[in-house]
């Protein structure tokens, strides 16, 4: 296929020259109208473009016809990537600029689909070099995502759900975290609010579209032929349906994607937590029933308080796909580790206990850090690793893990206050939903610190079963309270044997 994107090579003092770059210098992945090869487009978030250049300096002219966000990774360094807010209209961007002489590369990812308008690139500028072709290949896989405001990445970048495109993204969704995972591409056909089916907002009323308002630009399958189809769907539909009518509706949508799908392996994944009443509880039942050898069903801890999933919690569940998709077929390990931190805990212990990691936000697992909590570099003093936490007076910290009913669960942790101070631990447990607070069920232990780092230890049985699933114990809380002075904390580990 030709393209006639124009490619403007200037250099200081000469006439920008208008150019046409070779077919290959220019990678499209996601879902891309190439029909027009002066017009390139594409509508759905996680939809990229890269290109391989000499030179210290590329500038993109892109239109929109309305406001979004786009990531801009250079030199495939995705944690130190950064987010440009696009205007509508035909703008100029600077996409990298004062790089170092010789070869670079640079991606461009639509992290934002506010549901209407296109993204059109109609030209690059390289400064003092020019666009070095790419070599074709043939992904290691391609995979498929369908889903609701979760998956469109709604509040990825903020840990209390602030909505909006600011905090909206799509390249640290587990969609993008897993398929770097697992060197592939993927296409994230995904809305605020989508159900599985019904009206209004089904996934089977955008799924096979260009972009989601226009019923003109159907999707040709077989240009993507996916090796698996994830389906993130289904929490929107509760409250509305009921579980049987909910297993019902999911049995439609997989008849209906098995026909665009013929080949792939699908996969139902769903949070599990949120409610009793969530697909997560019963899509055992569905796959089985669906009875085909090719479609699976995966559930991952809902870890995110009430809200949707910020960058760490996206990474947990790639870790979890990328870990089922090994058990389909071991051709499909991951190649590589996330390149997001994961806030889920691993093997009955705490995500990031140590504090020596964080996401490219700035959150690190440890729910609220812009509540002032602050992760401090210290090698020299950190007893675990070179970073650890420190809370001014009145702030806390907390982390959620699963945890079931009648166990024993042990939390160790180092503390010490300058003050010195009092550290609060206390611990609680919940059933489905999160609201639901296990009565009675917490307990609180008071430490007074000092200057020097001291490990402590609290203990605690979860509660037994009620014979009521919708109370029994799921999950695990631990709050890091500073009660009184600076409560600096580091090395939290959490252990679980069966209860007595």
């Amino acid at each position: 296929m030709k393209f006639a994107l124009c490619l403007l090579v200037f250099s200081a003092g000469a006439v920008p020259a208008l150019a046409e770059p070779p077919a290959q210098s220019i990678h499209y992945s996601g879902r891309w109208d190439l029909s027009d090869s002066s017009k390139p487009w594409c509508a759905w978030q996680g939809s990229s473009f890269a290109v391989s250049f000499s030179g210290q300096a590329i500038l993109a002219t892109i239109q929109l016809d309305h406001v979004e966000y786009i990531r801009v990774i250079v030199d495939g360094d995705h944690f130190n990537s950064r987010r440009l807010k696009l205007k509508s209209e035909t703008h100029d961007y600077v996409l990298a600029e004062n790089l170092q002489p010789g070869s670079h590369s640079v991606e461009v990812v639509k992290e934002t689909y506010s549901g209407r308008g296109r993204l059109t690139l109609h030209a690059l500028r390289v400064a003092d070099g020019e666009l070095i072709p790419i070599p074709r290949r043939k992904p290691r896989l391609r995979i498929q995502f369908y889903g609701d405001s979760n998956l469109a990445g709604h509040s990825l970048g903020h840990e209390k759900d602030k909505g909006g495109g600011v905090h909206t993204g799509c390249h640290f969704t587990f969609a993008g975290i897993a398929a770097r995972m697992l060197d592939a591409e993927y296409q994230n056909i995904s809305v605020g609010g989508a159900r599985i089916l019904g009206r209004p907002n089904s996934v089977m009323s955008f799924f096979d579209r260009m972009e989601y308002s226009q019923k003109s630009a159907p999707w040709q399958f077989d240009r993507f032929p996916a090796d698996v189809c994830v389906l993130n769907i289904g929490a929107n539909n509760v409250g509305r349906s009921t579980p049987e009518e909910i297993s019902k509706d999911y049995l439609s949508l997989l008849r209906r994607l098995r026909k665009v799908h013929p080949s792939s392996h699908i996969v139902v994944m769903n949070g599990y937590g949120w409610d009793r009443a969530e697909p997560a509880n019963y899509t055992e039942e569905v796959v089985e029933e669906f009875d085909d050898r090719n479609v699976s069903r995966l559930a991952f801890p809902w870890l995110f308080n009430e809200w949707h999933g910020c960058e760490y919690d996206h990474a947990g569940m790639a870790v979890v796909l990328a870990e089922h998709l090994a058990t389909i077929n071991p051709a499909w390990k991951a190649v590589r580790a996330p390149d997001v931190m994961s806030g889920f805990g691993r093997d009955g212990d705490v995500a990031n206990g140590s504090f020596e990691s964080v996401a490219p936000f700035g959150g690190y697992g440890w729910r609220y850090f812009e509540d002032g909590a602050d992760r401090v570099h210290s090698p020299r003093e950190s007893p675990s690793g070179e970073w650890y936490l420190r809370l001014p007076e009145g702030c806390q910290v907390h982390q959620p893990n699963p945890a079931v009913k009648s166990r024993t669960y042990t939390y160790r942790l180092k503390l010490r206050s300058p003050n010195p101070g009092t550290a609060k631990i206390r611990i609680e447990f919940r059933g489905q939903h999160f609201r639901s607070e296990i009565k009675d069920a917490a307990r609180e232990f008071v430490f007074e610190l000092q200057p020097e780092w001291k490990e402590y230890t609290v203990k605690v049985d979860s509660p037994p079963g009620t014979g009521d699933r919708s109370r029994d114990v799921w999950q695990i809380i631990v709050r890091i309270i500073a009660e009184s002075g600076t409560v600096e904390c580091d090395d939290v580990r959490l252990f679980s044997k069966q209860g007595s």
